[in-house]
């Protein structure tokens, strides 16, 4: 079964704690990718402090140009540089026109390795990319459909490859096991406030990570008009997308803990990281 492994360097929003970060989630695939979400200031610092070589990332995707998920971007770009390795760095359009003008390799989204990286608007206060990873697992096959069937052929149907069989052309969707689904979405959001067309155009996710900047403390009006959410907007964008785990970050500064945040999050399964927690998600 895949295994996604996220790492949370940093879990605080536009203003720093001395124990929350600035915005950066490091994440790793099965496949062998890894992908740095947001880069707040010091992520190259919280990488190296986890053992993870800056120069080791394979993207970076960047969801706006608010320095709370910035300021680390050009020291880890230059680290990496001098151990051999160019980074690509997705970004927002106005973004990556800035940084294409720096010398920055970047692009607007990624289709690598079964692995596919896209923009999706948010609604923040300036343009901004909620990024969306969609793995293409391939087909679990109904094996009494597929009885002696070549190997090579099996091999075929998984990867969602037609293959022909006795004279007769086989789609892999003939020979699949119904309950199986062929891929697995994740949301990053980024900062947003409530979004129902981000919602619509995803339509659905497996994880939702989901800024929470404000528990259920602050009147959601003041928290919208920012460009932020509650943790019940989270919650609703859950729903929305029928998330199987959400994941809440950007958590303000004038929270000492989560408590607030914890007594706020009805969900059937709620993750609440703090700096340097991992989380495993079965895929």
């Amino acid at each position: 079964m895949p295994i996604l492994k996220l790492l949370f360097l940093g879990t605080g929003g536009a203003v720093p704690r001395i124990d929350r970060r600035m915005p950066a989630v490091y994440l790793e695939d099965w496949e062998g990718h890894r992908i740095l979400l947001d880069a707040g200031e010091g992520a190259q610092y919280s990488l190296l402090e986890n053992g993870i070589s800056p120069a080791s990332l394979d993207f970076v995707a960047v969801t706006h140009e608010h320095e709370d998920h910035i300021l680390g971007l050009p020291g880890l770009l230059s680290t990496a540089k001098m151990m051999g390795k160019e980074i690509t760095v997705l970004a927002p359009r106005r973004l990556s026109s800035y940084l294409s003008k720096s010398g920055v390799r970047v692009a607007s989204e990624i289709a690598d390795r079964r692995l596919k990286i896209s923009c999706i608007e948010m609604c923040h206060t300036t343009e901004t990319c909620g990024w969306l990873l969609e793995w293409d697992v391939g087909f679990k096959l109904d094996l009494s459909k597929v009885t002696g069937f070549p190997k090579q052929a099996l091999t075929k149907l998984i990867k969602g490859e037609p293959v022909e069989v006795n004279g007769r052309l086989i789609l892999p969707e003939e020979v699949a096991d119904p309950g199986h689904r062929r891929f697995r979405r994740l949301l990053y959001t980024g900062d947003t406030a409530p979004c129902p067309r981000a919602w619509s155009s995803v339509g659905w996710v497996d994880v939702l990570i989901h800024e929470a900047t404000f528990a259920d403390d602050v009147e959601p009006a003041r928290a919208h008009e920012e460009g932020h959410s509650t943790v019940n907007d989270a919650v609703e964008a859950a729903r929305a997308l029928n998330a199987s785990i959400l994941i809440l970050t950007h958590i303000s500064a004038r929270y000492d803990d989560l408590e607030k945040h914890r007594r706020a999050a009805s969900y059937n399964f709620v993750v609440i990281p703090e700096d340097g927690d991992w989380v495993f998600v079965r895929f």
